[in-house]
C-alpha cells in the first residue's frame, strides 16, 4: 500500500512542524498550508487521504475550510482547537469534521485517533494516494490525477477521478447513480443522471481502447456503473 498522504493547515509554524516531523517519522506523506487558501491550492496539486485542520486561521476558519474541501474531495477531516466551548465542539463535530481535538494535545493520541479514522473511513482498502497498476495498459495516480494508458500520461478532472476512485473502490461491484451523484460531485455541487452520463463517457474516452465496447467501466441500466476488466 501506499504512503497516506496528509493536509496539515495551521498558522502555527511551531504546531505546523512539530506535526510535520511527527508524520514524517511515522511514514506518513505531509501537506503544510498555513492557511485555508494555500490548503485549497495545494489540494488541487495532490488528492490527499486526510485533513488536520486548525479551526482559528486568519482569512478562513477551519470549519469553512472544511466545508469548501468537502467539495472538492471526499476525505476524513480532523479539527484541531484551543476553544474548548462545548457548543463548538457539537458544532465541528455534527457539520464538518470526522474527528476533533484540544490544544495543546497528546501526538501519540492525534495519531492513534487518525490512524483508527482512516482505517474506518478506507475500509475498502483503496485510498486517493494510492498509484493503482490495474493492468499492462491501465495504471492510476489519484492523488495527483493521472492515469497512464497504453504508456501515455492522461489527465484526470476533479470529478473524474472521483468517479473513477469510487468505481475502483468496490471494483467488480455496481456502483450506484445516486451514490456516483452524492459523492462524486461533493457538498454544494450539484449533478443528475445525465450530467454522470456525460462523465461517464468522457471517462471512457480517455481509458477505454474501444469506447462503444467497455473494457473497464460498465453501465448497470437503471441502476449504475461498475468497474471490472473485461
Amino acid at each position: 500500500m501506499s504512503k497516506w498522504r496528509l493536509l496539515v493547515a495551521d498558522d502555527d509554524l511551531v504546531v505546523r512542524r512539530s506535526l510535520e516531523a511527527g508524520l514524517l517519522a511515522d511514514g506518513f506523506e505531509v501537506i503544510t498550508a498555513p492557511d485555508g487558501e494555500t490548503a485549497l491550492e495545494k489540494v488541487n496539486q495532490h488528492w490527499p487521504d486526510a485533513a488536520i485542520l486548525d479551526l482559528m486561521m486568519p482569512d478562513m476558519t477551519g470549519f469553512e475550510l472544511a466545508e469548501r474541501l468537502r467539495r472538492a474531495v471526499e476525505i476524513p477531516i480532523m479539527i484541531l482547537t484551543s476553544i474548548t466551548d462545548e457548543q463548538t465542539t457539537i458544532k465541528g463535530l455534527e457539520e464538518y469534521a470526522d474527528d476533533y481535538m484540544s490544544k495543546p494535545f497528546s501526538y501519540g493520541v492525534l495519531r492513534a485517533r487518525l490512524n483508527r479514522l482512516l482505517s474506518r473511513f478506507y475500509e475498502g482498502g483503496l485510498h486517493p494516494g494510492e498509484r493503482v497498476v490495474v493492468d499492462e495498459n491501465l495504471t492510476v495516480d489519484f492523488g495527483h490525477r493521472l492515469m497512464w494508458v497504453a504508456g501515455e500520461q492522461v489527465t484526470l478532472t476533479p470529478i473524474e477521478a472521483r468517479i473513477l476512485f469510487l468505481l475502483m473502490q468496490r471494483s467488480n461491484t455496481i456502483v450506484p447513480t445516486a451514490t456516483l451523484l452524492r459523492k462524486a460531485w461533493g457538498v454544494g455541487e450539484e449533478g443528475d443522471p445525465d450530467s454522470l452520463w456525460v462523465r461517464i463517457r468522457k471517462l471512457r474516452n480517455k481509458l477505454e481502447p474501444n469506447g462503444d465496447s467497455p473494457r473497464y467501466i460498465h453501465t448497470q441500466r437503471g441502476i449504475g456503473y461498475r468497474f471490472g476488466r473485461e
